[in-house]
């Protein structure tokens, strides 16, 4: 049986798993979405495995946003957060921490962090992402607010049917945003027809999560899969 991963070592392998999909899922020209882009870490690695694609990033605060037009000038960028609803909105910058920043206050691991509201832009990406674009990976990286960075995406999604790696820390990580684990399920596999899997889970072409699995890897797991169709069971091979 496989050593547990360190808890502090968790965010560093979900890092290097999720290469490992890009990897797995970019052809040369590939298009990928990167949603929550930060500093770019991501993107870069989307980049390599697709250099031939059309590349979109969307990140609400200013001086990444600057970065990645300066560092990716060939991708598309959008300073604002991804949202169901277009229109101004507060943000909760953590000066001390800004991966954990969102539109929402989330719990922090610190009772010390220093907070900054600053007003963003939200954007429906289904209004902003060009209808002819190919989309084969999204990453979802949104501390709490995936439900409505998805719901704005929901016809993407419908008409690419891309791989969507996504943080979700479970309801307690979503509580100001109104929205519940159960929310997203029904808009992922009830309402889009996709299936869940942990990020090793899927590299490893194992079968999806029910409802009550996914449940249970939310007690120490906050990184997952959706897929549809036959990049369900991909496997390296193929």
């Amino acid at each position: 049986m496989a050593e547990p991963i360190p808890v502090d070592r968790l965010n560093e392998w979900y890092d290097e798993l999720t290469v490992e999909i890009i990897e797995r899922v970019c052809a040369p020209d590939s298009g990928c979405l990167d949603i929550g882009a930060g500093g770019g870490e991501i993107l870069a690695h989307m980049r390599r495995a697709a250099p031939q694609g059309r590349h979109f990033a969307v990140e609400p605060l200013p001086h990444y946003a600057e970065g990645l037009r300066r560092d990716f000038p060939g991708v598309t960028v959008w300073q604002a957060a991804a949202a169901a609803t277009e229109g101004r909105d507060s943000f909760v910058h953590v000066v001390s921490n800004p991966g954990y920043s969102g539109l929402r206050r989330r719990p922090y691991d610190r009772a010390d962090e220093m907070l900054v509201e600053i007003a963003v832009d939200t954007v429906r990406l289904d209004d902003v992402v060009p209808a002819d674009a190919r989309v084969d990976l999204v990453k979802v990286d949104v501390e709490g607010g995936e439900v409505g960075a998805l719901r704005g995406a929901a016809e993407l999604l419908r008409r690419e049917s891309p791989v969507v790696v996504f943080e979700h820390g479970g309801d307690h990580a979503m509580r100001d945003y109104g929205t519940t684990s159960d929310d997203l399920w029904a808009l992922l596999v009830d309402d889009l027809g996709y299936t869940i899997h942990t990020l090793a889970g899927w590299l490893a072409a194992e079968p999806g999560l029910d409802r009550a699995a996914f449940a249970k890897e939310l007690r120490t797991q906050w990184y997952f899969v959706a897929a549809r169709g036959p990049l369900s069971a991909r496997t390296p091979e193929e």
